[in-house]
């Protein structure tokens, strides 16, 4: 197996490439220098490195500027996880495309299932559909079906953290060493992922997987247990308090969404259901022990 990370130099890429590197595994990596919206581009790529497996870490993550740049957000997020699948199922490698939560509209009470309502309330979830659809029309379309060809996944995840780029975590770490007050909404809900677990999951896929080979598809990863963007907050600082960090903070204000506007609107509820991988044996951990490990990394690197 030889497989072709895009966007590897982000936060999921490098801990996919971690995970692989683990394993024994071959793997190429490529960021900007691979234009993955571009045909000629990904046609001579794959003719000269020959991969067996494509995991898409590719992704324009900027929901904000998404609604004054919509275009763009569609062209990587939609038009590249297209291209991509159209040229995994002519050379018959794997593909695996990594969604997100916003793809629903957040207005529904309860874990949303891979088969919820779909309804994006903003650019970035858009875009994001946009992509999921084509990945769909091109693997599942013209009369073929799941079990045909290469395998293929689709898995959305939420509310993403780990090293090396932004993030909630990183923001609130920065923000608990400087100032002495903080607001955070607490109205909106999801589940935390750390960012090596779902790079690992993603791997098993390809790897641990391949003998008993799940059923292509979409599928959910999160680490468990719902919380606020406030609750979270609250354990980033418990985590950084315990691990001897000077937190500056002596309050975390609890504010709603309409008390803390942003250019676009965030679902309210987008705690995904991981019923379905917890079916075949896959258990994601709890977020807090995810974060626990995380900061002990984080405060470790920054001494």
């Amino acid at each position: 197996m030889k497989v072709w990370i895009t966007g590897a130099s982000g936060m999921l890429g490098t801990c996919v490439a971690r995970r692989l590197d683990a394993l024994g595994q071959k793997w190429i990596g490529s960021d900007l220098e691979i234009d993955i919206t571009d045909r000629s581009t990904i046609s001579a790529f794959l003719e000269q490195r020959r991969p067996t497996a494509i995991v898409n870490c590719a992704a324009y993550t900027a929901v904000d500027a998404a609604e004054t740049d919509e275009n763009a957000a569609i062209l990587v997020n939609g038009t590249g996880p297209t291209l991509l699948a159209e040229f995994s199922r002519q050379v018959q490698a794997t593909f695996i495309h990594v969604s997100t939560d916003y793809v629903f509209d957040g207005d529904r009470p309860g874990a949303l299932h891979e088969d919820a309502q779909l309804g994006p309330c903003n650019a970035y979830g858009r875009s994001k559909l946009v992509g999921e659809q084509g990945v769909v029309r091109v693997c599942e379309g013209e009369g073929r079906d799941s079990s045909s060809g290469a395998p293929w996944h689709i898995v959305r995840t939420s509310w993403l953290f780990g090293a090396g780029r932004s993030s909630f975590v990183e923001t609130m770490w920065k923000l608990l060493l400087e100032r002495e007050e903080l607001r955070v909404v607490n109205d909106q809900f999801g589940r935390p992922t750390y960012a090596q677990d779902l790079a690992d999951f993603l791997v098993d896929l390809l790897v641990v997987d391949r003998s008993r080979r799940l059923a292509s598809g979409i599928r959910h990863f999160a680490n468990a247990g719902p919380t606020s963007w406030h609750g979270f907050a609250e354990e980033i600082r418990t985590c950084m308090s315990e691990l001897g960090e000077s937190v500056k903070v002596r309050h975390i204000h609890p504010v709603s969404s309409a008390e803390y506007p942003r250019p676009a609107r965030r679902p309210r509820n987008s705690v995904l259901s991981t019923e379905r991988i917890e079916a075949e044996g896959i258990i994601p951990r709890h977020w807090r022990s995810a974060l626990v490990e995380y900061a002990q990394q984080r405060a470790s690197v920054s001494r």
